[in-house]
């Protein structure tokens, strides 16, 4: 009876053991831009025929706290947020307009890990209507639609992802009739504003790439 109550024990523990070790194998942190401060981009032809307006942009994805070596992961959750300063939603307000909606293509680049492309496409904006006054938060996800690159982890160590240029395709709903505008999305290019020292564009916390 005593060594059959061990072995069930003994097998127990062992359980116990290959459980924890799987979840930590599985444990999913959130990866995200402007940990320190929120990157600030020139967004051009955000309003036609206006200079470029700025905006504070924030990137965030899921993905595996740690990836061994040669392994490549696909991000998940990958979405963030517009914020419009009150000058330039002050301008939407005067042109008539109150509302966003469109898609986000975000750049990124990678270190320590090779990424399967340059951008995490077709990321939604959804109809997004704000009253005029401050400034203004557009929220960005992916949807069914976008298309996320893998990454696969190099050397053991880190291995970190930073985002780069990111384009938006909007229509602008027009407050006097609710019509969206133009009838083909308009392309707006924003880019990182050049700043000394220069802005740090990382996600955080660094990927942990294990042997």
């Amino acid at each position: 009876m005593f060594s059959r109550s061990m072995v069930t024990c003994t097998v127990f523990a062992a359980a116990l053991v290959l459980a924890a070790g799987n979840a930590s194998a599985t444990e999913t942190t959130t990866y995200r831009t402007g940990a320190t401060a929120p990157l600030l981009y020139f967004c051009e032809n955000f309003i036609p025929g206006i200079s470029p307006q700025p905006m504070n942009i924030e990137t965030r994805f899921d993905a595996p706290a740690s990836v061994p070596s040669g392994t490549s992961i696909t991000p998940t959750n990958v979405s963030g947020t517009l914020v419009l300063a009150p000058g330039p939603h002050a301008l939407l307000d005067t042109m008539g307009f109150d509302g966003l909606r469109g898609q986000v293509s975000a750049g990124l680049t990678a270190t320590g890990a090779t990424l399967s492309g340059p951008a995490a496409s077709a990321l939604t904006i959804p109809e997004t209507i704000a009253p005029f006054g401050g400034s203004m938060t557009i929220p960005f996800a992916q949807s069914a639609d976008s298309s996320v690159p893998s990454l696969t982890a190099g050397a053991p160590g880190t291995a970190t992802v930073s985002a780069t240029s990111v384009i938006l395709s909007l229509q602008y709903h027009k407050k006097a009739n609710g019509i969206w505008e133009p009838a083909t999305p308009w392309k707006v290019t924003c880019s990182l504003k050049v700043t000394n020292p220069k802005q740090n564009s990382a996600f955080t916390p660094a990927i942990t790439v294990t042997e």
